[in-house]
């Protein structure tokens, strides 16, 4: 694969409405691809982007995960996907005794319950965008109901949230916009948790501020402000964009693919597998940047050593040499695994939370509209994130 119109470029517009046949090209006939434009390379097999995953001596986190913010390390920056070994281990040890699987499974019912209530609102509707109505709305309240955000500074951080991840045609730098929004959401999360000092609650944030946990030398150790300053910022961004655009993205294949609808409002215990089938085959998290450790050969090609890299996992699920048949949507695929949730040391933390509130989703959604048609979409666009922005659809 040659050529500028070959090439990989995750901050078109024209080809993230589409990747996959270019994906399709790059691992065909360049698996090891080098845009040197932007003057960085990308992995799209299955099997090369899970050893890299794996292998974080080799590739690192440290310079952050999207491309157009990896030309310098950032040792300093608190989030935990910019982090490797052992300062991400020790890290990672903190945060997950607030975000287990159990405590994950305890909010499963008011979960459900935000779910029914998103969903009354839109009864007696005909016409109304799922986006705007439900997908969007459920993933932001359970992460502000879990973190302890008011409701009534709900809309407001989920608006500051999507400015930051927006980018403008052919500008992979964030809009002023972004910026801005940036600056406020940290502002107000510095707030956030000078109240929890002065009045701690029964939520996350609080919990984040109170866990310990023994460092490298056996003393007990909390998280800093800045650090629970950052992962608030991941969860607010991350934890609510994935969700979205995954639950839409669902609705959005399964009207595309009426057979496979009604196969989950004739059998709903295929509804979680449908969760698994979204994110082999359209994941809203599109790659995951790191930077070469050492020279890296592989298929008979050399990444030099400082090297940026895409590990495109949603390239991988369409990978034949793993998937049978890897461009059908098939709500009962036996998947035994799959990259959307990435892999390793830095899978996603909270990969319970999205696959419960994806099913739950889902379920509440084709009890209350089995038929739907979809009249009008428009993707948001991000060089790292895939989804949509507006899903209209008609009941």
């Amino acid at each position: 694969m040659s050529g500028a119109s070959f090439d990989y470029d995750p901050f078109s517009y024209e080809q993230d409405e589409d990747p996959y046949p270019i994906y399709r090209r790059l691992r065909d006939e360049q698996p090891v691809h080098h845009n040197a434009r932007q003057d960085f390379w990308a992995l799209t097999r299955f099997d090369d982007v899970l050893g890299a995953l794996v292998d974080s001596e080799s590739y690192s986190s440290l310079n952050g995960t999207s491309l157009e913010f990896m030309d310098t390390p950032k040792p300093d920056s608190g989030l935990i996907i910019f982090m490797d070994p052992p300062r991400h281990t020790r890290y990672r040890n903190l945060v997950s005794k607030a975000f287990t699987p159990r405590s994950m499974a305890q909010i499963e019912p008011e979960v459900r319950r935000i779910a029914r209530a998103h969903l009354d609102a839109l009864d007696g509707r005909t016409r109304f965008d799922l986006i705007e109505g439900f997908t969007a709305r459920l993933p932001m309240d359970v992460i502000s109901a879990l973190l302890g955000i008011p409701e009534s500074d709900r809309r407001e951080v989920q608006r500051k949230s999507n400015l930051m991840l927006h980018r403008e045609p052919g500008d992979p730098l964030p809009t002023r916009e972004a910026i801005a929004a940036s600056g406020e959401l940290i502002h107000y999360i510095t707030r956030l948790i000078a109240e929890r000092r002065a009045r701690p609650a029964d939520d996350l944030l609080t919990r984040l501020l109170e866990v310990e946990v023994a460092d490298e030398r056996g003393e007990l150790a909390r998280l800093a402000d800045d650090d629970v300053r950052m992962f608030f910022v991941l969860l607010a961004t991350a934890g609510n964009e994935t969700v979205m655009k995954l639950l839409a993205t669902a609705l959005h294949e399964l009207w595309k693919h009426p057979e496979q609808r009604e196969i989950l409002a004739r059998e709903p215990r295929w509804i979680a597998n449908a969760v698994e089938e979204t994110l082999r085959f359209d994941p809203p998290s599109q790659y995951q940047g790191r930077v070469a450790t050492r020279d890296v050969t592989l298929h008979g090609t050399t990444i030099p050593k400082g090297a940026k890299l895409a590990l495109v996992n949603g390239a991988t699920g369409r990978d034949e040499r793993k998937f049978s048949n890897p461009d059908a949507f098939d709500v009962r695929r036996t998947i035994h695994l799959h990259l959307g949730f990435g892999y390793g040391r830095h899978v996603c933390l909270g990969a319970h939370l999205a696959r419960m509130e994806s099913r739950i989703g889902l379920e509440e959604f084709l009890r209350r509209f089995p038929s739907y048609q979809v009249v009008g979409a428009e993707r948001m666009h991000s060089s790292n994130v895939r989804g949509f922005k507006s899903v209209t659809v008609e009941l």
